[in-house]
């Protein structure tokens, strides 16, 4: 256990009770002014493998441990505390507290500037708390509080190094925590990628004294994970030995798919799909990794959620599950319109089914953030593989084969999708299958406009304020850290201001480019030639990033899902045909894996035939085409 600034082992006395069957050792920060000298005493002092928890200051030290030696850390508890530097703008501002602290005397320094912020607002009062806290801050004495802040001063930001801290944590502070607050730890929650979060009301900074016991309860069930992997360890080591083997000679192997031996001590990573075999992605003796409130029993993470709840309904033909895994009024944007009802997907599942009874469809990415509380956003990536044997949308079956690249991004809470954005490239399949693109997209347009579905009109796309040029900076709010900001300036860069030539910067000269039709391409100078025909087609158009999230990749690198909007008018060539100056609106979706500050891999999908679709609509309405069915008269 790590206490925080001017805190003892008194900090931990009710903890320690509840967990007097624990052996557990308190690493004093006290002598040391920086985050590195404090790293290296709690590892000199720690045992080879432990259990780590921080509070407040203790927190910060005990992510660096965690960055430092994650093979040795097999759990961490965070409360109250926070993964970011402290801002500039407020060094001087702490070293005059420890100059006020010198003049005034540590304990009045503490009651008057420091126990207000404390603990919460109905706490203040508690003199019993208050004597307690105070009589740990009198005995630390100022210069421990000199060399503390220094400590705190000096911690780098270990947001981004979140993502690699896979033991089994616990994100846990009170709701009026006034130092590091509710956003702070929901921040880290959705960013540690086998977290648990609780936000404990009626609590301030202090929670561990304000709360003990609803502390002590939740630091037993974080142990709990804590030690399974441990037990399951333990049992192996004993059935490896009745066959008269060890651990080091078992062939058995992981059993979660492939995680490395510090995942799998600690508790296990959420997984990644790519160089995993199907049964290894849905096993069934895999055990729970991440906390999951609210969903089913058989999900061990997020992941598998997603991917084995699309494999039920859509290859196990268990179409109601979408009666438990959708709320009722879910909203799905599609690049072909809005569904607004649980009802309306199960109807378009049952169609596409029907018609493509050999469909089968392979994950090839799930990109995620977020947690139990908050909610969770996926972008699922698949490859649908198929024959075309059945009547339906696309008229009578012709037989042939077919594979198509969909990305589904989705807004989960509680084993329920209240929210789903899918592009599906409906174009590739449709050219494969040898239909006319114009043909198929003019009667889908003639469907649209008789059932009165509105034309979108794109008037003014806020691309250029006025006659101002485009906005040098990039809108960069969406971002969750440096690296999301740094792609997100970058794609404004190339598709808002038109510097193409940021491309060639940007990318690998190996890189790979998956695009729509299931091209494959190689190399910047294609992605440049595909990029370019993009906002060719609609020279006046503007980029807008809608949501974006990143995943650290078992591959190396960074691995990023940007859904995005592109809006403007038909005044290129292209394959939609010559211009026609028609508005178009495109949705798309796009995963980038980035290794070494380049690009290596990108794969885009959008939809040329709802584009192609669009200007049909536009064409009819322009000529002045009514309804092809009597809708009555007064």
């Amino acid at each position: 256990m790590l206490p925080g600034t001017l805190c003892d082992d008194r900090l931990f006395i009710s903890l320690r009770y509840h967990l007097a069957d624990r052996e557990i050792l308190t690493v004093a920060l006290s002598e040391h002014d920086n985050i590195e000298d404090a790293i290296s005493a709690v590892l000199a002092n720690a045992p080879p493998d432990f259990a780590l928890l921080g509070f407040s200051l203790g927190g910060v030290v005990a992510l660096g441990v965690a960055q430092k030696a994650a093979d040795r850390v097999s759990g961490l508890a965070l409360i109250g505390a926070t993964p970011h530097p402290v801002p500039q703008q407020l060094h001087q501002l702490r070293r005059a507290s420890v100059d006020t602290a010198r003049l005034v005397g540590m304990a009045h320094h503490a009651r008057s500037a420091l126990w207000p912020n404390y603990v919460a607002p109905d706490r203040r009062g508690d003199a019993q708390l208050c004597e307690l806290v105070l009589a740990m801050a009198g005995d630390q004495g100022v210069d421990v509080f000199a060399r503390q802040t220094e400590l705190a001063l000096s911690r780098p930001d270990y947001g981004s190094a979140l993502a690699e801290m896979t033991m089994p944590s616990l994100v846990l502070a009170g709701t009026e925590d006034a130092l590091n607050p509710p956003d702070v730890q929901k921040f880290m929650a959705g960013a540690l990628p086998n977290a648990a979060v609780s936000l404990v009301s009626e609590a301030g900074h202090f929670v561990l004294l304000e709360q003990t016991d609803r502390v002590a309860a939740e630091v037993g069930t974080w142990l709990e994970r804590v030690d399974a992997p441990i037990e399951q360890t333990q049992n192996d080591d004993t059935r490896n030995k009745s066959k008269g083997g060890s651990m080091s000679d078992s062939k058995s192997g992981p059993k979660d798919g492939g995680r490395s031996p510090q995942s799998e001590k600690a508790g296990g990573a959420v997984l990644q799909v790519e160089r995993r075999d199907f049964p290894e992605l849905v096993s069934e003796g895999r055990e729970r990794v991440q906390s999951l409130r609210g969903f089913d029993d058989c999900y061990t993470d997020i992941v598998d959620y997603i991917v084995r709840c699309t494999h039920k309904i859509w290859d196990e033909r268990d179409v109601g599950l979408i009666y438990t895994h959708y709320t009722w009024n879910c909203v799905a944007y599609t690049t072909l319109g809005t569904m607004y009802d649980r009802e309306t997907h199960i109807r378009d599942t049952l169609q596409r089914l029907v018609e493509f009874p050999e469909r089968r469809g392979m994950a090839q990415q799930v990109l995620w953030r977020g947690n139990d509380v908050d909610g969770f956003y996926t972008s699922h990536m698949t490859h649908g593989i198929g024959r075309h044997t059945q009547f339906g949308m696309y008229g009578k079956p012709t037989g042939r084969n077919f594979i198509t690249r969909t990305v589904a991004d989705c807004m989960i809470l509680e084993n329920k999708i209240y929210k789903e954005w899918i592009v599906r490239d409906n174009m590739g399949p449709l050219i494969q299958l040898g239909l006319d693109p114009h043909r198929f997209a003019a009667q889908l347009a003639r469907k649209k406009v008789d059932a009165g579905e509105p034309l979108m009109d794109v008037l003014e796309n806020r691309r250029m304020l006025g006659q101002n040029p485009p906005e040098t900076e990039a809108d960069v709010s969406i971002a969750h850290n440096d690296g999301e900001a740094q792609l997100l300036r970058d794609l404004h860069h190339i598709y808002n201001r038109r510097m193409f030539g940021r491309i060639e910067k940007m990318y690998a000269p190996n890189c790979q480019w998956h695009g729509p039709l299931m091209r494959e391409l190689y190399g910047p100078a294609a992605v440049l030639q595909q990029t370019m025909r993009l906002v060719a087609l609609m020279p006046d158009s503007a980029f807008v990033a809608q949501h974006i999230c990143a995943v650290e990749s078992e591959e190396g690198g960074t691995k990023y899902a940007v859904r995005w909007i592109m809006e403007g008018h038909h005044l290129g060539y292209g394959p939609l045909g010559a211009p026609t100056g028609h508005p178009l609106s495109v949705m798309g979706i796009s995963h980038f894996h980035i290794r070494d500050g380049k690009i290596v891999e990108e794969w885009v999908v959008y939809d040329e035939l709802s584009m192609l679709v669009q200007i049909k609509m536009a064409a009819m309405q322009q000529a002045g085409d009514e309804p092809m069915h009597d809708v009555g008269g007064m």
